[in-house]
């Protein structure tokens, strides 16, 4: 009773002032709803042209190095992935410490394998292959031998000289199939293959290196979309980059 009568002799100027304050706090709460509500409207529908385009490519797999650690690959197939590629050599220098670990353990699977090759700006083809055939020997796996090329370092797109490098990643092509008998696919970006093809590389397949999903021309060996996914091996969360294979199970079945 006290209570309402308090109420009753408050300032009309602070009865006003009471209801603004709830209708703002009333429209701030309908404005938060709504801002979640279209948020996640958009997350769905990204997600369901995400799946949509996805689709056709019902094969995928996952590249693997060493700083990934330890990877249970009975669990990776347990969750669909079809095919590994384990990351070798860097140039003429550096060889993955996982690399002939991996390689022993993914005999054991029924996961195809692969391996890739970080091509090099500073080397030449002849000194790449040596490298490569020393360290990799003849464990190169069922799948397509892979160039990765990427600018690092120094060698920024402004450096790059590609009247150059191109006729030398061309050649390394050429030596890495004709060495291992294997078709050679180039990892890289799509800025990057309009560098090289068809200028520099008319053979060879492209695996890109995408940052959106989008349907891929019949050029095109694999698309990497997801380059951090979330796997788990031995009860623990990994994040591995995700590819996919640009064709059905029949096309895959020549691996």
């Amino acid at each position: 009773m006290k209570q309402n009568l308090r109420a009753a002799q408050r300032p009309r100027f602070a009865k006003a002032a009471i209801k603004r304050q709830r209708r703002l706090i009333f429209s701030i709460v309908v404005a938060l709803a709504l801002l979640i509500a279209g948020g996640w409207g958009i997350f769905w529908h990204v997600q369901q042209q995400e799946q949509q385009t996805l689709s056709p490519y019902s094969i995928r797999g996952c590249v693997i190095d060493q700083a990934d650690g330890i990877i249970n690959f009975q669990d990776l197939a347990k969750q669909k992935v079809k095919f590994v590629y384990l990351n070798a050599t860097t140039g003429a220098t550096y060889f993955d410490d996982s690399f002939n670990t991996n390689y022993d353990r993914l005999r054991a699977t029924n996961l195809k394998v692969g391996v890739v090759h970080n091509f090099s700006f500073e080397r030449s083809a002849v000194k790449q292959l040596q490298y490569i055939s020393r360290k990799v020997k003849s464990n190169t796996g069922q799948l397509p031998v892979v160039i990765r090329v990427s600018y690092y370092g120094e060698d920024t797109a402004e450096k790059v000289d590609w009247k150059k490098q191109g006729p030398i990643l061309a050649d390394l092509v050429r030596r890495l199939a004709n060495y291992y008998g294997q078709p050679v696919v180039i990892k890289t970006t799509p800025e990057i293959r309009q560098r090289l093809y068809p200028k520099y590389v008319k053979q060879s397949r492209f695996w890109l290196e995408a940052e959106k999903v989008q349907k891929a021309d019949r050029h095109v060996e694999f698309v990497e979309y997801d380059d951090q996914r979330t796997l788990k091996t031995d009860r623990r969360e990994i994040e591995l980059p995700v590819s996919y294979f640009n064709g059905g199970r029949q096309e895959w079945q020549k691996y």
